[in-house]
């Protein structure tokens, strides 16, 4: 294999546009894991596994998503291309037949995960306007993310930056209301907090962590779309390695605070019924129209992982085309430089979502979120076994070392420790 050129090219390839910039990738990976996954899917944990086992099993994922993202910065700063570990897969892995498999796979996987997010979104608007039907709003929706993402990758850029600021600042301020109501039960004497329940740290056994660690890793598949947007963002190698780290600890940092506080103050032992734990909070602390605000704050995070959805799936199709593991047609840009046919195609299909006028919105979420954690272990796989091998190739010559413009800490153990986890994760649950 000859040695590649030390600096990226000038624009993507395929008629792409680097049409995002740094604070569109801060805050798209940033809120890009702070969805439906943590404000809706972590009431099963909650109920499954306790407070305790919740917060542990969340920490444990978070590490995970560091190291992948660590691998993930020094692929995309030596090769920014938009298929992301679909593409470097092609270059790294022994076969194409793994290129080939996880793109499809992590296509359709955020194809459900799209109709996750819709349904999710549709269930919440549902109950302000319970006149109007599940699988109506999802439609709705849809059709305006399409539009969106049809424009320009700024116009998504744009839209998931407002949306992701508005799930960020949702957070800090869930964090310090559920400090205030910690603080105000501390008061009483028969207040106690449920970080340990009856049943003891673990109330159905510590063995349910490993069982449930599929729909905690969903919480944060999603960050992994840094990758793809490396391809259109300007100067990447510049940009990455300032967003890669500090992000990966503040995305931990939300995520544990928050999980802290419900840990500290949501009843386990509730049923999980289609309310957010993040709105029993806020309906408890005592501040007035706090909950509907917060249930507002979820269907915007649900639109804004719906339009994540959308971008991420079709710059996969994107990529694939390109790679004549898709059809060509599918690499084809309108004049705003997105894979038109590719949104299409992804948006049609996404349609399954309207299956909520047949199957309870909640049952059907659930259903979804499940069968795309299995796909979303496999991707991290995949980057850290294609860092793994970039590395080696650098080491005996293959790439130049002008390359490494970001080195992942830890090299050989952050690419072991991801493939490792993930795989254990996938089987064991």
């Amino acid at each position: 294999m000859d040695t590649l050129q030390q600096s990226p090219p000038a624009e993507p390839e395929g008629g792409l546009r680097r049409n995002l910039k740094k604070r569109h990738l801060l805050m798209m990976s940033l809120g890009g894991t702070i969805g439906t996954g943590l404000f809706i899917g972590i009431a099963e944990p909650l109920s499954s596994v306790g407070p305790a086992g919740t917060l542990l099993a969340y920490l444990f994922a978070g590490t995970i998503m560091l190291a992948t993202m660590m691998c993930l910065g020094e692929l995309s700063c030596a090769f920014p291309h938009s298929g992301s570990f679909q593409h470097y897969a092609l270059m790294f892995m022994p076969s194409p037949c793994w290129s080939y498999t996880i793109g499809w796979l992590y296509w359709f996987s955020w194809v459900f995960s799209l109709a996750a997010d819709l349904t999710a979104a549709g269930f919440i608007a549902h109950q302000f306007f319970p006149a109007v039907p599940v699988y109506m709003f999802c439609l709705a929706i849809l059709l305006i993310l399409t539009a969106i993402n049809l424009t320009s990758a700024k116009s998504f850029g744009e839209c998931e930056y407002w949306l992701s600021a508005i799930k960020v600042f949702a957070s800090v301020l869930f964090i310090c209301a559920g400090g205030v109501m910690i603080y105000s039960l501390m008061g009483h004497s028969d207040w106690h907090p449920t970080l340990k329940t009856d049943g003891m740290w673990f109330p159905h056994g510590w063995e349910q962590i490993v069982v449930c660690m599929t729909i905690v890793i969903y919480s944060f598949q999603g960050v992994e779309l840094v990758g793809n947007a490396a391809g259109e963002t300007e100067s990447p190698h510049i940009i990455l390695p300032k967003v890669i780290l500090g992000i990966g600890l503040r995305i931990i940092l939300f995520y544990g605070l928050a999980i802290a506080v419900l840990a500290l103050v949501y009843p386990h032992e509730l049923t999980p019924n289609g309310q957010s734990p993040f709105v029993w909070v806020f309906s408890h602390a005592g501040i007035p129209g706090a909950d509907t605000l917060m249930t507002l704050v979820i269907f915007s995070a649900a639109v804004s992982a719906a339009n994540s959805a959308i971008y991420a799936s079709s710059r996969m199709l994107w990529s694939m085309a390109g790679d004549r593991f898709a059809p060509a047609c599918f690499g084809k840009t309108n004049g705003g430089g997105v894979p038109v046919y590719a949104i299409l195609i992804t948006a049609l299909l996404a349609l399954v979502s309207l299956l909520t006028r047949y199957i309870p919105a909640q049952q059907f979420y659930l259903y979804l979120i499940a069968s795309t954690g299995q796909v979303g272990c496999l991707a991290w796989i995949t980057i850290g076994w294609c860092q793994y091998r970039f590395r080696q190739s650098v080491r005996n010559g293959t790439y130049a070392s002008d390359l490494l413009r970001y080195r992942s800490p830890l090299f050989p153990w952050t690419a072991r420790f991801v493939i490792i986890t993930n795989f254990a994760i996938m089987v064991g649950t």
